[in-house]
């Protein structure tokens, strides 16, 4: 029996045929198609670099004083560095029976000064200050000011006024944290005002000793004093009564020598840097 040929396809039948027999094909090209490439902003190591950025950034921010003076308008910065009351004496931060003394004399419009407390004070007083190895002694001085109001002056007749009251170690961070120009007005006296007010003191205490030039005639004495000793920059630093060495210190260097200091006093200091 011979087959009869079969009629051939209509177009309506071949646009049928078409259309059911395109999504196995498609599907067949989608299983060898390659996934899409990962942007390089999202490989792991980008991630990571953005994460390390984003934590120098935050430190980087931690770390600077404010940019516009408080005397100009600027909001005060709060310092980063707190302190219990046993640690604190005046202007003395520490146990009186630690081993290391560090007399420290500087200056609150002096730049140097406020990079010495606000790179190395909170590590010094975590590892040293706060385990009784250390303990820090303040000589403030006024000789970078001048003129009828000296700043120099003032800064540290406001500094002095709250230690009566065991605020100094406040005042003086709060000072150093919002540092402004040097002999430029920014010190004025709604600026030392408002550190006053925000380091916690008694106002009323602290506005009657600032009237007083009984305060001012003691830092006057004390200038005095440290220039008759031939110390003329600030900061200059000293280690239980060392020779006085100006200047910024290495910080690797001062935690040596502290450490070398109370090892042979034979006080056991921390192995740790925070």
């Amino acid at each position: 029996m011979t087959q009869e040929p079969q009629p051939p396809m209509t177009r309506r039948e071949r646009r049928s045929l078409e259309r059911r027999d395109r999504p196995i094909r498609d599907r067949s090209r989608a299983s060898t198609r390659r996934p899409p490439k990962r942007p390089a902003w999202q490989s792991p190591f980008a991630l990571v670099s953005v994460a390390a950025l984003v934590v120098a950034v935050a430190i980087i921010v931690l770390n600077q004083k404010p940019t516009t003076p408080p005397s100009t308008g600027g909001e005060l910065f709060t310092p980063p560095i707190t302190y219990t009351a046993d640690l604190v004496d005046g202007d003395s931060m520490g146990l009186a029976s630690a081993p290391v003394v560090m007399e420290v004399w500087s200056d609150y419009q002096c730049p140097i000064c406020g990079r010495l407390v606000r790179e190395q004070y909170a590590a010094l007083k975590t590892q040293f200050v706060e385990t009784g190895v250390l303990r820090i002694q303040a000589r403030d001085i006024a000789f970078l000011g001048g003129g009828d109001r000296d700043e120099s002056l003032e800064l540290t007749a406001g500094a002095m006024c709250a230690g009566r009251q065991d605020r100094y170690w406040s005042f003086h961070d709060f000072i150093f944290w919002n540092q402004g120009r040097e002999n430029a007005g920014d010190y004025s006296a709604t600026y030392l005002e408002g550190i006053a007010s925000r380091s916690g003191v008694n106002r009323t205490e602290w506005d009657a000793c600032m009237e007083s030039d009984e305060v001012r005639d003691e830092i006057r004495a004390a200038t005095a004093q440290a220039l008759g000793a031939g110390i003329n920059q600030t900061p200059t630093i000293s280690l239980n009564d060392g020779t006085p060495v100006p200047g910024l210190p290495d910080a690797n260097a001062l935690i040596a020598a502290i450490r070398a200091m109370a090892d042979a006093a034979g006080s056991p200091t921390p192995t740790t840097v925070p």
